[in-house]
């Protein structure tokens, strides 16, 4: 009888890490994007295109190209970014069928010069290819990510 007991209570501690602590453990969204960027507004947009909805408050966007990095949110607004601004529906959740944008300054030598966008120290230049991340801050998990190329 102290065996079964004890194989019980064994059963239910390994059972509870294999499965981790569900209530405690939050869910990152899973959402496909569609990103694109205009060179002339300085944007980069990402389309929504299908899944969970997120907040831009728990959201950063990533951007790696060769050994450069910059990771963006909502709190960079003024410092490396100009906007990280939601189009679309009214509200602060994204879903399906919304666009966000990330706004960064113009990266060639005179205002008129689009070959680039720079936010903060990252360049996005023209014939570059650009890997990009939407990461769930909460988690720092990645909700989404692709390529794209200038």
């Amino acid at each position: 009888m102290l065996m079964l007991a004890v194989t019980v209570m064994i059963a239910a501690v390994v059972s509870t890490y294999a499965g981790g602590f569900s209530g405690s453990e939050e869910n990152t969204p899973q959402t496909s994007f569609k990103v694109r960027v205009n060179l002339l507004e300085n944007r980069t947009y990402f389309d929504h295109a299908g899944g969970d909805p997120l907040s831009l408050s728990t959201t950063k966007v990533v951007f790696i190209s060769g050994d450069e990095k910059t990771t963006l949110s909502t709190a960079d607004i003024g410092k490396t970014c100009v906007n990280f601004t939601q189009v679309g529906s009214e509200g602060t959740t994204i879903k399906a069928g919304d666009t966000f944008y990330i706004e960064g300054e113009t990266a060639g030598n005179t205002l008129t010069d689009h070959t680039g966008i720079r936010y903060g120290s990252f360049v996005m230049a023209d014939e570059r290819e650009v890997t990009w991340m939407v990461v769930d801050r909460r988690t720092s998990r990645t909700i989404s990510m692709g390529s794209l190329f200038l």
